[in-house]
């Protein structure tokens, strides 16, 4: 196990590696858990994720693979070949398995599941009938149990000879078909010195889980019952696995998580995903927000008559300010995600900073393309048109680039960029666009 502190300072040492065309770990890199390797790739510009895929031990690869986030997940798979994604799947355990193959298509899944031996068949289909907010889908199939007639002697000696699963506090009792009967404490099965059938001293306890329970609703569940872990069974009373206290810490990390990726309207974006890919998931929410704009300049529309010759420019100007608001707070909350998990450094701010400014580029000239089709319709001004497509563009690049400058600078004055950095960026945002929309106009109108 390593801390933060190492951890990060591991990922620093394997960036600044790479930057140098040097594939190596550090020596602290043999303690790194799935998470830790997990959090070093996430960091990793794409072009260097493969580099260092490509040192990790087989039996490590596909633990790596499900404790990342969704998309990086699938970035990092775009880059193996099938056989390397086969090879990965078919080591995997229930859990793991079912995280790849949430991100293949379906017939790539469809030949993965033909490979598997009937124990795991049967585990993922059972898995697949729930959906993805129940607990019965991500369910820990890593239990100990015993069936009824064991007695407490033989029980011992098993004990003896085997590893536990982690944060194990209990032998789960099932009879022969694998319906949970009750649970044995350790402490009190080691206390136990006669030899006499498990299921006496099993007991019964209400603090058990519903396989088709809300998966966060599990996971309070676990963290007020002061165990290590709670059974879960299904509908017919059949044990399907266990939720343990790391499960659940797991289940509240990856909530909040994308709880503050979606105040972005980013999700669970990678960090280093493809311009194409991140250009196509935020022009979704760029158009949402165009459509609130394009309502605002039609209420001070209303007051065309007054304005009189500058009613076309105030009736547009809150749409320059808006485009680039909403592309700054985007690039910002990944910016601020980065920061706060250690991902972001010296070393791949630039390759950070250049991906998201030509995300806005292209973002800026397609919305920018709209609004000038929109504004030509709607005032019949072919330089109106060409002005606030040119401030919208310039103004989104802007955006973005204060979006990752600003959160960086606050961080380096002890600043949260989190409680400040959008209020800085709005200020920027509405300065910028307002200056080049309207020195522009009066450049080419009056």
């Amino acid at each position: 196990m390593v801390n933060q502190e190492q951890r990060e300072s591991a990922f620093l040492w394997i960036l600044d590696r790479l930057q140098e065309n040097q594939v190596a770990v550090p020596i602290i890199a043999k303690d790194f858990s799935a998470e830790d390797w997990a959090f070093v790739f996430e960091g990793l510009p794409k072009e260097h994720r493969l580099k260092l895929w490509q040192t990790l031990n087989q039996d490590k690869k596909s633990s790596v693979l499900a404790a990342m986030r969704d998309d990086s997940r699938v970035q990092l798979m775009s880059l193996l070949s099938a056989q390397n994604i086969e090879d990965v799947a078919l080591t995997s355990n229930t859990s793991e398995l079912l995280e790849i193959l949430e991100v293949l298509p379906s017939h790539v899944t469809k030949g993965l599941i033909k490979k598997l031996n009937p124990e795991e068949l049967g585990l993922v289909e059972e898995a697949l009938t729930y959906s993805d907010d129940q607990l019965g889908r991500y369910v820990n199939h890593e239990v100990f149990t015993v069936c009824k007639g064991v007695n407490t002697a033989d029980l011992l000696d098993e004990l003896k000879a085997n590893d536990l699963p982690s944060y194990t506090d209990s032998i789960l009792v099932v009879d022969e078909s694998g319906h949970y009967l009750g649970q044995i404490d350790i402490n009190q099965l080691f206390s136990c010195n006669e030899q006499i059938d498990v299921i006496q001293i099993a007991e019964f306890s209400d603090q058990i889980l519903a396989a088709d329970q809300n998966l966060i609703e599990a996971a309070e569940a676990m963290k007020s019952c002061g165990r290590s872990m709670l059974p879960v069974i299904n509908k017919q009373g059949r044990l399907v696995g266990r939720l343990s206290i790391k499960d659940a810490i797991d289940v509240y990390q990856e909530y909040y998580e994308s709880q503050l990726s979606h105040m972005g309207r980013v999700s669970d974006e990678d960090l280093f995903a493809p311009v194409f890919t991140s250009s196509r998931r935020r022009a979704v929410w760029l158009g949402i927000n165009l459509i609130t704009a394009l309502a605002a300049s039609m209420v001070i529309g209303i007051f065309d008559e007054v304005l009189v010759q500058v009613v076309a420019l105030a009736v547009l100007m809150p749409i320059v300010a808006s485009m680039g608001g909403i592309t700054g707070s985007q690039t910002l909350t990944l910016t601020i995600r980065g920061i706060a998990t250690g991902q972001l450094a010296k070393s791949n701010l630039r390759a950070l900073g250049n991906k998201e400014v030509l995300v806005a580029f292209f973002n800026g000239l397609l919305w920018a393309g709209v609004v000038s089709f929109v504004t030509s319709v709607w005032f019949d001004s072919t330089s109106l048109s060409f002005i606030i497509a040119f401030a919208i563009i310039i103004n989104m690049v802007v955006a973005a680039f204060a979006g990752i400058a600003i959160p960086v600078f606050l961080d380096k004055l002890g600043v949260d960029p989190a409680i400040a950095g959008s209020v800085i960026l709005t200020t920027v945002t509405d300065v910028v666009g307002f200056f080049v929309f309207l020195g522009s106009a009066s450049l080419l109108l009056l």
